[in-house]
């Protein structure tokens, strides 16, 4: 309930209303005006998306990239946009062309542009002003019709990002550099979660790639990531993750690790005796 807000919050549309127009949409432009136009209630549940998106894409066409991009990026479901993403793709509704435009989006825009006619808004001609002057004396007030283009950008979440890098490099594990380049870029927050994607698919990757990506994740500076980098790590190696741990400067990052090279200690080292030495193991830091 703690994004509930009223009416006039929500520009004179009530909660309910607002829910009413996604779900009784009778056409995809229908509901493609509601996720524009409407101003939406964060905290929304990624299955309620996807069942939007199954009511108006049943047999897949066209226009099911179009109203993916629009779910993925509406502030409704963007505390829950990553396994939205997954689960729309899961649907089997896009195809492969379709996918490589969500993951070109998200991972390679700054911002997601949606282009819609202004008479969605108001279906007479409307006045807005450019607030381009130093005073209001000076603002210029330009009318355009309902059937003028009108464009907004909408940010696009980390886990989108996120699920945007895991998928570029699960389709080509060449793509390590650009896609460290380009968490680089970002920034703090969506770099992070850009650099957690390519560890999230270091599966992928040949020993050298991994190890690379490893020593990438252990480097950046948002402890997250270290600790997926070390997590990783651990599996395989756990007594160097723990020394690493030891000397982060974040205590989140070491006590996360420590609490996990303990819980595995015992069992890796029970499953190592058991099994022997596997000459097969991953050995991303051995001495070339």
């Amino acid at each position: 309930m703690d994004n509930w807000r009223t009416d006039q919050e929500l520009g004179g549309r009530a909660p309910l209303d607002d829910l009413i127009a996604l779900h009784t949409a009778a056409s995809v432009e229908d509901l493609w005006r509601a996720l524009v136009v409407g101003p939406g209630l964060r905290g929304g549940q990624s299955f309620e998306a996807v069942g939007l998106f199954k009511k108006h894409h049943r047999h897949g066409d066209a226009d099911a990239l179009h109203t993916a991009l629009l779910l993925c990026t509406d502030r409704r479901w963007d505390g829950d946009s990553g396994r939205l993403v997954r689960a729309l793709v899961e649907t089997g509704t896009l195809g492969d062309a379709d996918i490589g435009e969500l993951i070109e989006c998200f991972l390679w825009s700054d911002r997601y542009r949606v282009t819609y006619p202004a008479g969605w808004v108001s279906a007479e001609w409307l006045e807005i002003d450019l607030g381009d002057a130093p005073d209001a004396r000076g603002s210029r007030l330009v009318r355009i019709g309902p059937d003028s283009p009108v464009s907004v950008e909408r940010p696009i979440a980390p886990p989108l990002r996120r699920w945007a890098a895991a998928a570029d490099l699960r389709r080509d594990p060449c793509r390590l550099a650009p896609l460290a380049g380009r968490a680089v870029e970002l920034g703090s927050r969506d770099g992070a979660a850009v650099m957690a994607g390519v560890l999230d698919a270091i599966e992928v990757l040949d020993d050298r790639t991994a190890r690379r990506a490893i020593e990438l994740g252990l480097d950046w500076p948002r402890g997250s990531v270290r600790i997926q980098a070390l997590d990783l790590l651990a599996a395989f190696d756990a007594e160097l993750a723990r020394s690493l741990a030891a000397v982060d400067p974040d205590a989140k990052v070491r006590r996360s690790i420590s609490r996990r090279a303990r819980r595995d200690a015992l069992a890796s080292h029970s499953t190592h005796r058991q099994a022997g030495s596997n000459p097969a193991q991953l050995d991303l830091f051995r001495d070339e």
